[in-house]
């Protein structure tokens, strides 16, 4: 992608540079509101990883931020999501990486109080909040009609989140080095949901997770087929990665009893997969 005519954001050399992996799919507009949100980060040393998986072209949308922190890369077949952030992964220059999806906003100061706290803290991977914001469909746009917390784990240990997630995927910041130690996990193109869970898990077998108890993303919610995950089925990629991380438990009985009992809410018998 041409660089021409794109402006340079004063950075702070002193400051790690934070890879923000950004996959987009035929959201156009969506894209713009995302971008917009990144480039205007109080903390100014990030890239911005924009990664098209063969939806419409947005190239456009790229270029009118005039922005050469913004990295665009482009699919050449549609490869899914998790695919589409492990080339995220692998271009990344970042000190730190962090997620943040096309119908997702950062706000303002979320990158630089993540930094901020996780220096203060000494800590290699954290996680934070989001507001969930609920779309109505209003002719031809969307209007929000309220907003609520997203979810909010109370602690982090290292068995609770083979039982469930930590936050949105939005919300979490990881070192190079603890993805490094976590040797170089790639997203598991075999989930078509719960890929962020999966590398939560992953990263958190060598690193502790740090809840920095701040709400600083917001997520959208629209009730209808443009949400990507409104008819996915979250059940049969649980059952992937209940089995392929159980016996990773400190507590093995509590982590057993756990994941089974949420299997068999949603109708799952969970020995007829060997669980």
């Amino acid at each position: 992608m041409s660089q021409k005519n794109k402006s340079t954001k004063f950075v702070n050399i002193a400051d790690p540079l934070v890879s923000i992996i950004t996959p987009t799919y035929n959201r156009r507009n969506l894209l713009k509101r995302t971008l917009d949100s990144l480039v205007n980060q109080s903390y100014k040393n990030i890239e911005i990883l924009v990664i098209n998986d063969c939806g419409v072209n947005v190239e456009d949308v790229v270029n009118e931020f005039k922005d050469n922190r913004i990295r665009y890369f482009q699919n050449d077949k549609n490869v899914g999501l998790a695919a589409t952030r492990n080339v995220g992964l692998e271009n990344m220059r970042g000190d730190y990486f962090c997620l943040c999806d096309d119908d997702d906003i950062y706000m303002k100061y979320a990158i630089e109080i993540r930094m901020y706290l996780m220096k203060k803290l000494n800590a290699e991977a954290s996680y934070t909040r989001s507001l969930l914001d609920h779309w109505e469909k209003r002719g031809d746009g969307y209007v929000s009609i309220g907003k609520t917390l997203y979810w909010s784990n109370p602690y982090f240990s290292r068995d609770l989140v083979l039982v469930q997630n930590l936050c949105p995927c939005s919300n979490s910041t990881v070192s190079r080095k603890a993805w490094e130690r976590a040797g170089c996990y790639q997203f598991d193109k075999n989930l078509t949901t719960t890929e962020d869970h999966d590398m939560w898990i992953a990263i958190s077998r060598k690193t502790d997770f740090h809840d920095l108890e701040l709400v600083d993303t917001e997520c959208s919610r629209r009730n209808d087929k443009t949400q990507m995950t409104n008819n996915l089925d979250f059940s049969k990629n649980w059952i992937k990665v209940f089995k392929k991380w159980r016996h990773t438990a400190e507590n093995l009985e509590w982590v057993t009893e756990s994941q089974n009992s949420i299997l068999r809410s949603v109708g799952i018998n969970p020995e007829d997969y060997g669980l």
